[in-house]
């Protein structure tokens, strides 16, 4: 069955995060009246104000809550969100709560508390942009002609000590947490990556960091050199950046448990890049979290993987809704009921009772009725190959094609190469494409039987099971067919797939 992490020891892991001591001190998130804030593609947004005693103000702030937040309000209400805030509020949530959208629709990054920060606007512009320097600028450092005291330090301090807190004990926030800033929001947000170990992931968008004499970057490297706390942090660049060599000093400065990104962004501006920077910078921040990122097989390594994103954030994650219910699915089709059940535990306590909830159930109550299953996925990938001198017989070339229906033209297009490489068997299957490309499936399966040889490969798309090719030696040929191995693999009509079947000839026979 292989090293298999409990699915239900998953479950409290994700689901125990306590509320901090400073939320039950925090000042209300007090609902404002007055016509609503409107985004796009239906999110659910809600605006507050905080009366701040750090910052002697009271602050607007909109929340756009996730899809999931309304459900597991009633069936997993200790169920916690991570929280990405972003500074220039007014002006950045509408693209954020887009590209948000679109990523944890396709399971990239995690669902979260959208938070956006409004400036305290002045009765001239020139006013207006006054406050916002002095809330994003650090003390020490000059920005746009300001002093060397702006209260950078003191709006961190507003949002960790007074935002953050009432997050948790209002809209169940939690970690990882995640900040965006753009220019001079930049500014404030590479700060806090360099003195705000809170921050588990920042997006700087077109920031000036030479200001001051490379003041901001020479803050950055010195958290780089002394010390491992998590973090990641994404630049985005069309006018303003990092210098070469700063970067590559802050990329040999940075601990293991850092993850760095930078990109320019050709054919955009300072003004238009907001969107896709954001875009971009989430992605990158959260790639290894992203389902596209995650082990393919067996499905049992999936939660586990998951485990192993967490503590490089320090703290843990939930993952994809949609890769969750590819989980139980593929769990159900590997026979494994049990495993099914807590999987399914996870999804639903996660995100609310999935669409199908009903059908999954039942398929998981009937599956648990069956004996375990004989053969697996983890099984067939941990199968030792054969010696070399097993396999003599063979070693090289075959040419020939595989079918589903025998009228189909016998083309030569695929070849199986199977060689010794350093003392040890190595086989692949290539297929040229009309197109003139080679595709190459290099074999994780092979034995020798009694009538011949069997070879195969995981499934490049679901079912996640491995495509075994059972062949028996006729003469100079290898002749069988293909099933799917360590799945139980049905139609959703419930029909049983096609049988393909194969034919190879020995290369010069």
């Amino acid at each position: 069955m292989g090293n298999v992490m409990s699915m239900s020891a998953f479950v409290p892991v994700l689901l125990s995060l306590a509320t901090s001591p400073l939320a039950a001190q925090a000042p209300e998130l007090v609902p404002v009246g007055g016509r609503p804030l409107s985004l796009a593609r239906g999110a659910d947004v809600r605006s507050f104000a905080i009366d701040s005693s750090i910052l002697e103000q009271t602050r607007l702030i909109h929340v756009v809550l996730p899809a999931s937040f309304a459900t597991t309000a009633k069936s997993a209400p200790e169920r916690r969100y991570p929280v990405t805030i972003v500074l220039d509020g007014e002006v950045n949530v509408p693209p954020l709560a887009a590209v948000s959208d679109e990523l944890v629709g396709s399971g990239q990054i995690p669902e979260a508390l959208l938070v956006a920060i409004t400036n305290v606007q002045g009765k001239t512009w020139e006013e207006g942009a006054e406050n916002r320097v002095h809330d994003l600028t650090p003390p020490g450092l000059s920005v746009s002609s300001s002093g060397l005291n702006e209260g950078g330090d003191r709006f961190l301090d507003f949002i960790e000590q007074e935002l953050l807190p009432a997050l948790e004990r209002q809209f169940r926030g939690g970690g990882p947490r995640t900040l965006i800033g753009h220019s001079s929001g930049g500014i404030l947000a590479t700060y806090a990556a360099a003195t705000r170990p809170s921050f588990a992931a920042v997006v700087a968008i077109d920031t000036p960091t030479e200001f001051g004499d490379d003041w901001l970057t020479k803050k950055l490297l010195a958290r780089a050199g002394s010390g491992t706390t998590p973090l990641r942090y994404a630049t985005l660049e069309a006018r303003f950046g990092w210098r070469d060599d700063t970067w590559q000093a802050l990329v040999a400065a940075a601990p293991a448990s850092w993850r760095l990104h930078r990109a320019e962004l050709e054919h955009e501006s300072h003004e238009s890049m907001g969107m896709l920077a954001m875009y971009l910078g989430l992605r990158e921040a959260f790639s290894d979290f992203s389902m596209l990122a995650a082990p393919v097989a067996p499905t049992t390594s999936i939660l586990p993987y998951y485990a192993k994103v967490g503590a490089s954030l320090g703290t843990a994650v939930i993952p994809p809704q949609k890769l969750l219910h590819h989980v139980v699915e593929d769990l159900l089709a590997e026979g494994r009921g049990a495993a099914a059940r807590e999987a399914y535990t996870v999804l639903s306590s996660s995100y609310g009772p999935p669409s199908d909830a009903s059908m999954l159930l039942a398929q998981i109550a009937e599956v648990e009725r069956r004996p375990p299953p004989k053969e697996t996925v983890e099984g067939l990938l941990a199968t030792p190959f054969p010696k070399p001198e097993e396999a003599k017989a063979f070693v090289g070339e075959w040419i020939g094609d595989v079918w589903m229906n025998e009228d189909e033209p016998r083309t030569g297009r695929e070849i199986l190469e199977l060689e010794v490489v350093d003392g040890k068997l190595c086989g692949k299957t290539v297929n040229h494409l009309p197109s003139g490309e080679d595709l190459v499936m290099p074999w994780s399966y092979l034995q020798i039987t009694s009538k011949g040889m069997t070879w195969g490969y995981m499934n490049g798309m679901r079912p996640r099971g491995m495509l075994l090719f059972e062949g028996t030696r006729e003469g100079e040929e290898l002749v069988g067919t293909m099933r799917f191995g360590g799945i139980d693999f049905t139609r959703p009509d419930g029909s049983k797939p096609p049988t393909l079947h194969f034919s190879f000839r020995r290369a010069g026979g």
